[in-house]
């Protein structure tokens, strides 16, 4: 059977040697995540995800991006990002989720599903989602 009908690309391919999607979900450090902004670089793995975070669905805008947050990384790495890379009260610093190539696509992906969705209302719903990531990660502990 040829790799095409098996599911896999052939070498040439953009996703040579990773199967049909290049990138593992959910992302679950920092070296990964670094691995897959590099890939997302790529038009072709770009599009793939994009089609990839469109499929979780959801009963809303806000569910489908929350369902994309999560699939696409651990409460652990989320932890690690705030929306514009600030530290909140007492925190380090934080890595900048807004600048990523995939928070891009997910933008792309939430909009094919809600056309009236703007930028200010998806950020405002991944911002809330990386505030509580500590707290689904385990809780935040007290001095």
């Amino acid at each position: 059977m040829g790799e095409m009908a098996e599911g896999r690309t052939p070498a040439s391919g953009p996703a040579t040697n990773q199967g049909p999607f290049p990138v593992q979900l959910p992302i679950t450090n920092e070296e990964d995540f670094n691995e897959a902004e590099a890939l997302l670089k790529t038009e072709a793995v770009r599009q793939k995800m994009i089609a990839r975070l469109a499929m979780v669905g959801g009963t809303s805008s806000t569910c489908m991006i929350r369902r994309m947050l999560a699939a696409a990384l651990t409460n652990g790495l989320a932890c690690k990002f705030s929306w514009a890379g600030k530290a909140y009260k007492h925190s380090e610093a934080k890595l900048p989720f807004r600048d990523t190539c995939l928070q891009d696509c997910m933008f792309v992906a939430s909009r094919q599903c809600d056309r009236k969705l703007t930028q200010q209302t998806f950020s405002d719903i991944v911002k809330n989602w990386l505030r509580y990531a500590p707290w689904r990660a385990g809780g935040l502990k007290k001095n």
